[in-house]
């Protein structure tokens, strides 16, 4: 698919089909979020956790609930598979920005791939300084120097994956200046 129609199509996913995130697509998934710029070419700052199967998943998960309180919460919705992005330096706005632009490659590159995404930000950002941290960066395997910044979850669409045609968004406004 084209950059133009793989932007347009991709759409975020909460409803994951039981069918595991094969290797092969996972490895290319990181590949793209390794091929996203990063400022100041900072590339040791950044780590990927990639937690490969439902069962990590759901450990997540798991944790996630313990943290919240809420039983039924599932941020990451059923997916097959949840890649966490974490920096060495979360307080410097490039280091946020230099996750967003691997987690937005990640995002295309599994519309790609004829998979389901979703960019999970607020259950990450919520059991860092929690009293489940040490459990969560244990299932992370991450350095005590990292923090953890975003993640996307991935799977296939529990209901047949139809690309968007149209921008959702109509509401922002553009002023073009010439």
């Amino acid at each position: 698919m084209n950059a133009m129609d793989c932007i347009a199509a991709r759409k975020s996913v909460r409803e994951f089909d039981a069918r595991p995130v094969e290797k092969g697509k996972l490895e290319q998934i990181v590949r793209a979020a390794l091929c996203a710029p990063t400022g100041m070419h900072l590339y040791d700052s950044l780590h990927l956790s990639v937690l490969a199967t439902h069962g990590a998943v759901d450990r997540f998960t798991a944790l996630a609930r313990k943290q919240s309180g809420d039983v039924q919460a599932d941020p990451a919705h059923g997916a097959g598979a949840l890649i966490v992005v974490s920096g060495k330096r979360p307080n410097m706005p490039v280091e946020n920005a230099n996750a967003a632009c691997m987690i937005e490659n990640m995002l295309l590159a599994a519309t790609d791939l004829k998979l389901g995404s979703l960019y999970v930000f607020g259950a990450i950002h919520s059991l860092c300084g929690s009293l489940q941290e040490h459990d969560f960066r244990k299932l992370l395997n991450l350095p005590d120097e990292f923090t953890p910044l975003g993640s996307v979850a991935l799977g296939y669409c529990a209901e047949k994956f139809e690309p968007r045609k149209e921008p959702k968004n109509n509401e922002t406004k553009v002023d073009f200046i010439f």
